[in-house]
């Protein structure tokens, strides 16, 4: 009876042994670099589609500018109209903080005159005040306030009316007053 030798076992494939600690910060820090590139590129992907936005949009306005100036330059009409839009717009351009500042001190110093309405007109240089007061007396000295040489000058009392609010007589009024540039 012929007997067999007994085969080798034999296994090529080494057995793993359970990642270490080092491997599994290796994979920690990993992660956490692929997390920080892609929130890298989502932040940078917003921004150059922003400035993408931007600059279309710098080259319509620049598109159109030039499309107006070749119309303005060929149509007599329209650089007429032009021109009036542009001294419009200049003289609309004031300085509306002296204004508010001169209103604002003579409110301090005439208590007894409250303001309802201001109604500017930048064009003619006028300001419409409507508001009531005490009495004709302070009517008139707030009146007489805006005489001094300022932003605003040559009071003009249009309309003055007594009427009587919660009891008490009052004078309605609308002043109109010069305003000049600061």
């Amino acid at each position: 009876m012929s007997r067999r030798p007994p085969l080798p076992e034999l296994d090529f494939v080494v057995r793993r042994r359970a990642p270490g600690w080092l491997g599994w910060l290796v994979l920690a820090l990993g992660v956490a670099a692929g997390l920080w590139v892609f929130e890298t590129h989502q932040v940078l992907t917003g921004e150059v589609e922003a400035l993408r936005l931007d600059n279309r949009r710098a080259a319509r306005a620049a598109e159109q500018a030039r499309v107006l100036a070749r119309r303005e330059q060929e149509d007599p009409a329209l650089r007429a109209r032009f021109e009036v839009a542009r001294k419009l717009s200049q003289q609309m351009a004031r300085d509306w903080q002296p204004l508010f500042a001169a209103l604002e001190a003579r409110a301090g110093e005439h208590a007894q005159v409250a303001l309802l309405s201001v109604e500017p007109d930048a064009t003619r240089g006028q300001l419409r005040v409507t508001g009531e007061a005490k009495d004709l007396d302070a009517l008139f000295a707030y009146a007489e306030s805006f005489g001094a040489a300022g932003v605003l000058a040559a009071p003009r009392i249009e309309v003055f009316e007594f009427k009587q609010r919660e009891g008490v007589q009052v004078v309605a009024f609308s002043l109109r007053l010069n305003w000049r540039r600061a």
